[in-house]
């Protein structure tokens, strides 16, 4: 249960109040700022949140349970506190988004509602998209590496190795090792393991085959 500042209890049951929305985006390396929806810039907690210039309102929801709630926030590069080359270099990565309510005439009472963290970014000309996720979703994440067939790596990123300007690289990649070998000629850093035996090997029982002669069987 939400445990709001009696302050603002009493502002959402007046007929009248002076609520805003607030939050906060804190990177890894300690920078944070605050936006709001009021229309003058606020001090909460001794951080200025300045009016909606470079951030609209977060679109986000959540689950109940361990499900991870997700939603999205577009950001527009407008000024240096938000820029292309620091989302681009990944200081965006993994930044947390803090959702507040505040009393705009008395911003010392404000009440944390939900957090989020940054997960995929996805750049535009003049601004991104990035995508909101809950703690939970650490949760899906694989530790390591996995085992398979396929290849694991994305295409173009340093371990594929394959450049932009390929002629092929607009036909994509479906992660097998055959269309590694004919499509793009880029075998060496195939990323995946392609004569891995599959379960109909593993659980394979004794025969009636004539030939016995130790050799493997299964891999064609």
């Amino acid at each position: 249960m939400l445990n709001l500042p009696p302050a603002l209890n009493d502002a959402l049951a007046s007929e009248v109040a002076d609520l805003c929305w607030c939050w906060r985006l804190s990177r890894r390396d300690g920078l944070q700022l605050g936006f709001t929806q009021h229309d003058a810039a606020l001090t909460l907690d001794g951080l200025v949140y300045q009016p909606v210039g470079t951030a609209s309102l977060p679109d986000a929801e959540t689950q109940a349970g361990l499900a991870p709630g997700s939603g999205s926030l577009q950001l527009a590069f407008q000024d240096e506190a938000i820029s292309r080359d620091d989302a681009q270099q990944g200081l965006w990565n993994d930044a947390r988004l803090d959702l507040l309510q505040t009393r705009w005439q008395n911003p010392i009472d404000f009440a944390h509602l939900q957090s989020w963290w940054f997960g995929e970014i996805r750049m535009s000309r003049r601004g991104c998209e990035v995508e909101l996720v809950e703690r939970q979703h650490k949760l899906e994440q694989v530790i390591g590496r996995v085992f398979s067939r396929a290849c694991d790596a994305s295409l173009g990123d340093a371990r594929c190795g394959l450049s932009v300007d390929h002629p092929a690289y607009a036909l994509g990649c479906d992660q097998a090792f055959a269309t590694c070998r004919d499509r793009f000629q880029n075998t060496l850093n195939f990323r995946g393991f392609p004569y891995l035996v599959g379960n109909d090997v593993l659980l394979a029982s004794p025969g009636s085959e004539p030939v016995r002669d130790g050799g493997s069987r299964g891999l064609g």
